[in-house]
């Protein structure tokens, strides 16, 4: 108990700095993470800001995350407005989700390990 206790204080200082700054009247953009080998994914919903979060701060207590690692082959937009677009930023490339590209493969289908990545989304105003 005292362990689980220290181990969520932990994890809740790693990701505060990214929500205090988020503003609960912007729109979100909910993106799927997946990771095809293991039948695993999750969902989560990205401020449509433009700021760069870690992907950590969204995923890392999903079934995604393992040994310290955040493992995905691929991801999609779930819930998005037609102008909406987001980035996820890795060290396998950048990848960037539109309404015409919902989904991409992150290293063609192999198994990739997003702690250090960053996502960010925002909405194209034309």
């Amino acid at each position: 108990m005292r362990y689980t206790s220290l181990f969520s204080l932990a994890f809740l200082l790693q990701v505060a700095p990214a929500f205090a700054e988020w503003d609960q009247n912007v729109r979100t953009i909910t993106i799927q993470l997946a990771n095809d080998p293991s039948g695993l994914n999750a969902d989560r919903c990205i401020p449509a800001d433009g700021k760069k979060y870690p992907i950590s701060s969204f995923w890392g207590n999903t079934a995604l995350s393992k040994n310290g690692g955040i493992y995905a082959t691929n991801g999609q937009l779930i819930a998005f407005p037609q102008d909406g677009a987001c980035t996820i930023e890795c060290a396998h490339g950048t990848l960037d989700f539109n309404a015409r590209t919902t989904w991409l493969s992150l290293a063609h289908g192999q198994s990739v390990n997003l702690q250090g990545a960053t996502v960010s989304c925002r909405e194209n105003r034309w």
